[in-house]
């Protein structure tokens, strides 16, 4: 086939760039360095997840914060519906 023939002359084009042979060293190196560089930010995610997936009492917390968060955000919209127009 036709695109059989273009793909195979794109693979033999491609398989003759030359690649050092530290490259790979290099980029894992500057991968480590970003890593080590990234900033902590104030509130870790994956500590917060595992606290309230570690702690039965801390998950009910959370369910109820945010069911009331979502209560109150029905009744001011119902409240702007209504007292509104």
């Amino acid at each position: 086939m036709k695109s059989e023939k273009i793909y195979n002359a794109w693979k033999n084009q491609k398989r003759q760039i030359k690649v050092g042979g530290k490259l790979a060293e290099k980029v894992m190196n500057k991968v480590c360095l970003y890593e080590q560089k990234k900033k902590k930010t104030l509130l870790d995610m994956q500590l917060f997840i595992e606290v309230i997936s570690a702690h039965p009492l801390a998950k009910a917390g959370l369910i109820t914060i945010a069911a009331i968060t979502g209560i109150v955000r029905v009744a001011f919209v119902v409240h702007i519906l209504l007292f509104r127009y």
